[in-house]
């Protein structure tokens, strides 16, 4: 059994492009291997770098080991005429199958009883080479990345970049094929300044004649090589480096040959603010910073080249005139800034538009004004932290009118922050200003300050508000203004700070905001926050997924409505806790009873009136109890105690079903009966919805 090799040369991939196809190739090769009944001893890996795509396997089969096989068609019916002439959807089978229509035979279906067509295959049983270009076609063409380019001669093939050869390898035997016009067969290639051409003499030579041509193939192995050159170029340095941006995993298949390189920076830069020096370092030419001993910033940086480690001086020269220029740049753009000072920065935001319906960044800053005021009421916060958080909605967008921003977008809000400090605005105010863009992410922190949390919901609400009022709603993988980020951003800090918060009272008087302003809307606000609602939704039960509390409990706790965002995540933690109990088996079982039995019907709709039933009247009276406590838990938080009284009303609906046919002939009796059940419905969704929520046993 031979272990298998494909490689896929290409132009130098983006990042992202490698990224994508580490996730992918194993599972491509996995499953063109199970199609082609190729059994394999190992499971498939991947080695990516940016001039090439991996994909190998240990102990694969030498032939197919697939079984003999017959295959059901059509009924005969239906692959048979009248006359006995076969039909289109005979000749269609048979051509699927890959034979005549001759071939295909009739017989019962031990499982239904009738009769069908069938074709018998026998077993496959090619061996692996001549399976070999099958398997790097599909391999190749099955690849799916963010952004592609069609390349080559009238193939149509779409791929990141254009592909140059392919190497195919079983076992120490070279495979001689073509894949949309590119030759396969043993020879890959080095680095292309540092190596040459490379025969791949066996597949378990690959990544070991490779790095004699300096291409370390294996990505895992390219990013130890980087970390520990990174550790030994520090500790040379009296430092230790960093990665705030989180370059490395960009880095690492930005080379193939790695080697880490030490520059220096002129020491007048160092009077810039330590973030924009970062970040200029980071932002584009990916260098990392050092700290001496005690934290501060050293006048040195580090930086992964894909070069010839022999010209190490030269290359650190070039890096270092790069990164003086960037410097200088915004060194510049700084101190024309700090000279133009905040009331400066504040007017131009009239000029800059946000969005050409949604009014100019002046606009955006009196709806934060007016917005973190709302918050504050709507979550009870301190006078003193919406003061603060007003301070800061004024001047948040102050450095979009900054020319620093305008080089570094990353900057913004850290530029506004310290030009504020730098006019001597209150710290708390600096700070928020610093916070108004957080969560950024999945693993971004949320903001630390109470102020900051307002401003940064505040900013979330108005970029939801507004872009769903213009119809910019976010379909499939379209999310142009990160609007699935910014309703998982308000949903995150809610539940961080304990915020029973209501999103559609904050967003309509958002909307409000942008009608008074004369804003070009397209929705309604009604349709908006319709839209809105099922859209922070999702958010809420991913965030909850996250926690481990399954969508299930968290649906079923948004249905019945027992608050704002706090409420309903603490809702459905005591849901899923409670799946098991017996209590709420019983609720459940009441709700879906009562469910089945008003659905599709229109009677009771106008509500219960007492007729002297006895059966209807105790109903009636145990359902004034169960609603009277099901609303006192509710209004106490209390998810254990609405489950008990609606397990207690339980008792008195199972009664009502063995005591009377609800479904009377009589309609009159009929409504009354359903008006109970439709009652008794709605008293349990004040608990939960027991058809979404999934218990023990599947009830």
């Amino acid at each position: 059994m031979p272990d298998l090799l494909i490689e896929i040369g290409c132009e130098e991939l983006p990042s992202s492009a490698c990224r994508e196809a580490i996730a992918q190739a194993p599972g491509l090769l996995a499953a063109a291997l199970a199609d082609l009944h190729l059994h394999a001893s190992g499971e498939p890996c991947a080695w990516v770098a940016p001039r090439r795509i991996a994909v190998s396997c240990e102990g694969v089969a030498a032939r197919q080991g697939g079984e003999a096989r017959a295959v059901r068609g059509p009924a005969v019916q239906a692959a048979f005429g009248e006359d006995g002439v076969p039909t289109k959807a005979a000749a269609g089978f048979a051509r699927g199958q890959g034979v005549e229509v001759s071939d295909l035979v009739v017989r019962e279906d031990p499982s239904s009883g009738r009769e069908f067509v069938w074709v018998d295959l026998a077993a496959d049983d090619a061996p692996l080479d001549d399976l070999m270009p099958d398997i790097a076609r599909r391999v190749l063409e099955g690849l799916r990345f963010g952004k592609t380019m069609r390349w080559g001669d009238g193939t149509g093939l779409r791929f990141s970049r254009p592909v140059r050869w392919i190497t195919a390898v079983v076992g120490d035997r070279a495979m001689t094929f073509e894949v949309a016009g590119v030759p396969a067969g043993a020879w890959s290639r080095g680095h292309r300044f540092l190596g040459g051409p490379v025969e791949i003499s066996s597949a378990d030579a690959y990544r070991a004649r490779l790095r004699s041509s300096f291409v370390i193939a294996d990505h895992g192995e390219r990013r130890e090589a980087i970390l520990e050159g990174l550790d030994a170029a520090a500790a040379a340095a009296g430092g230790t480096w960093s990665d705030p941006a989180g370059k490395i995993e960009e880095v690492v298949h930005l080379v193939e040959w790695p080697s880490v390189i030490t520059g220096r920076i002129a020491e007048q830069h160092l009077a810039l603010p330590e973030r924009v020096l970062v970040t200029a370092m980071q932002s584009h030419q990916r260098y990392m910073p050092l700290h001496d001993s005690g934290g501060n910033l050293m006048p040195a940086f580090l930086a992964v080249s894909n070069g010839d480690p022999g010209a190490a001086e030269i290359i650190a020269r070039g890096n270092e005139d790069v990164l003086d220029a960037r410097l200088q740049d915004a060194a510049f753009s700084y101190e024309r800034d700090v000279a133009a000072g905040l009331d400066e920065l504040d007017a131009r935001l009239g000029a800059i538009v946000f969005h050409a319906r949604l009014g100019t960044l002046a606009d955006k800053r009196d709806r934060l004004i007016a917005g973190v005021a709302d918050l504050g009421d709507a979550v009870g916060a301190d006078p003193m932290d919406v003061e603060a958080a007003t301070g800061a909605a004024a001047l948040a967008k102050s450095d979009q009118g900054a020319i620093l921003v305008a080089e570094f977008s990353e900057l913004q809000g850290f530029a506004a922050s310290h030009y504020a400090a730098l006019a001597g605005r209150p710290a708390e105010v600096c700070v928020a200003v610093a916070e108004q863009y957080l969560p950024e992410g999945p693993g971004s922190p949320v903001p630390a300050s109470m102020p900051g949390a307002l401003l940064a919901c505040a900013e979330k609400v108005d970029n939801l508000a507004g872009a769903f009022l213009i119809d910019e709603i976010p379909s499939g993988s379209r999310d142009p203004y990160g609007l699935r980020r910014a309703a998982a951003g308000l949903v995150r800090v809610a539940l961080d700070r304990g915020w029973d918060l209501r999103p559609a009272e904050v967003l309509r008087t958002a909307m409000d905001r942008f009608r008074r302003q004369g804003a070009d809307l397209a929705l309604s606000d009604d349709a908006a926050l319709e839209a809105l609602g099922e859209f922070i939704a999702d958010r809420l039960v991913h965030q909850m997924g996250q926690e481990g509390v399954p969508a299930d409990a968290v649906r079923a706790a948004l249905a019945a409505d027992v608050g704002g965002v706090a409420s309903i995540a603490a809702w459905a933690r005591a849901l899923d806790a409670a799946r098991e109990d017996a209590g709420l088996g019983r609720a459940a079982m009441g709700a879906n009873r009562c469910r089945r039995i008003v659905s599709g019907s229109e009677h009771g709709i106008s509500g219960y009136s007492s007729a002297g039933d006895p059966a209807e009247d105790r109903l009636a009276d145990a359902l004034a109890v169960g609603e009277q406590a099901v609303e006192a838990a509710r209004a106490a938080g209390d998810a254990a105690g609405a489950i008990t009284a609606a397990a207690e009303l339980s008792g008195a609906v199972d009664a009502f079903f063995e005591d009377v046919m609800v479904n009377a002939d009589d309609p009159a009796v009929r409504d009354r009966r359903h008006a109970l059940v439709r009652r008794a419905g709605e008293a349990y969704g004040r608990v939960a919805d027991f058809e979404v929520l999934v218990l023990k046993g599947g009830e």
